[in-house]
């Protein structure tokens, strides 16, 4: 993988907070977890082909579909005015005209994982909730490109896959979503229109992970080998909404992981990301006066994170500063769950608000969150928060049999209700 960061990372963060009034607001953070390990794919050795029909294999033994409606029932439990959603996939599947007997993309081992998980929730949610704002991270192809950034020479239909013997072609959507309550007035902060990526309804950090593989390419004479590569994009999106009248901007977004397996860079992917979405929120399209501005998201990060004591060349000194650190000690965020009902006190419950990370494949029996990295902030000074807490974390969430099936997702959704 490579590191890749424009100047805009390095600049400085302002914080412009908003006037509070009277007001409440209940907004929800919910990772809907792709139920494989992408980055997986892109690691040296082994066959690209049966990497990828084994990551299929778990994703459909994820049962997406099925952990979509789960997903769905906590929301419509909490019925928030604004859901962020992140890790919300679509999986599709192209057979090649020469497959006449299936067993390609119906192979019943890899079906399951062909799936719209925004479709999925947003069925079981019927007409209660409406998707507000969408950005596209991962599309794939249309994502790869030659290692010197060019397009690729032919179209692909998908990913070209061979699966015994059968040629398939992928398509993977990775988007995260903003969803509004029915009745809810919103309009589409328009992000997308001032920033050098945009994407739908929103915009794709200019700090990406890359990396670079080998696909068998279709062509007249057969299959060839082309080296392409993969920008394993993440993105932000935002609303201006009014609740009861009361003007509200919620932004949504899922940064990097921080990468271990790289080493300590491949932490920077995710604060120059952080500084980025700072710059947006707080600089070059700030609300207007008045109107409450609220940040939620998968933000890989936790408050236990340490800033790094230094930085080499070249890299800008923002990375040295974890996302969390950067929005609460920089930018003066508030986080929300430390002003829940009992947290001074050491009585709420549970304390530590871990929301991340069950077993990959989500058969674990007890929960197994370790740290906080599902977080909901706002900018403008609160005057309470009513209540904050975890959802989909207890065995009772779980999919059926009743405490025997599937985590919803490898992440706890996280809901609070604010007052202004």
């Amino acid at each position: 993988m490579r590191y890749a960061c424009k100047s805009l990372c390095a600049a400085t963060l302002i914080a412009i907070a908003g006037t509070a009034s009277a007001g409440d607001i209940e907004v929800m953070t919910q990772n809907q977890y792709v139920g494989m390990d992408l980055i997986g794919l892109v690691s040296p050795g082994g066959s690209f082909d049966a990497k990828v029909f084994a990551a299929l294999q778990d994703r459909a033994a994820s049962r997406p579909a099925e952990r979509a409606k789960a997903l769905a029932a906590l929301i419509a439990k909490r019925k928030p005015a604004l859901v962020g959603l992140q890790e919300v996939y679509r999986f599709t599947c192209l057979e090649s005209p020469a497959i006449v007997d299936g067993k390609g993309c119906d192979n019943p081992t890899i079906a399951g994982a062909f799936t719209d998980q925004l479709a999925d929730t947003l069925a079981a949610l019927g007409d209660d909730y409406v998707e507000a704002a969408t950005v596209v991270d991962l599309d794939l192809p249309t994502g790869l490109t030659l290692p010197d950034g060019s397009p690729l020479p032919i179209a692909l239909p998908g990913v070209p896959i061979t699966i015994d013997g059968k040629q398939v072609f992928l398509r993977v959507i990775d988007r995260d979503v903003i969803l509004a309550r029915k009745g809810i007035p919103y309009e589409k902060v328009a992000y997308n229109a001032i920033c050098p990526l945009p994407s739908a309804d929103g915009c794709n950090y200019q700090s990406v992970a890359l990396a670079d593989l080998t696909l068998s390419v279709p062509s007249p004479i057969g299959p060839v080998p082309v080296t392409v590569r993969v920008n394993f994009q993440r993105g932000f999106v935002g609303v201006d909404a009014k609740v009861d009248g009361v003007p509200y901007r919620l932004v949504n977004t899922h940064l990097e992981t921080r990468l271990e397996s790289y080493g300590e860079p491949g932490r920077y992917f995710q604060s120059a990301q952080a500084a980025e979405l700072l710059q947006f929120m707080l600089v070059y399209l700030p609300p207007e006066p008045g109107r409450r501005q609220l940040l939620v998201g998968d933000m890989n990060s936790d408050p236990r994170d340490e800033v790094f004591p230094t930085v080499p060349t070249p890299y800008p000194p923002i990375v040295a500063v974890p996302p969390y650190q950067q929005f609460t000690a920089m930018a003066k965020f508030t986080d929300i769950w430390t002003k829940r009902p009992g947290a001074m006190t050491g009585k709420g419950a549970p304390l530590v608000g871990f929301s991340c990370c069950q077993a990959e494949d989500l058969l674990n029996r007890k929960s197994d969150l370790y740290e906080r990295v599902d977080l909901i902030f706002s900018v403008a000074p609160l005057r309470k928060v009513q209540e904050a807490r975890l959802l989909g974390e207890s065995v009772s969430d779980k999919t059926p049999p009743s405490g025997r099936g599937l985590w919803p997702s490898d992440h706890a959704s996280v809901a609070a209700r604010l007052q202004y």
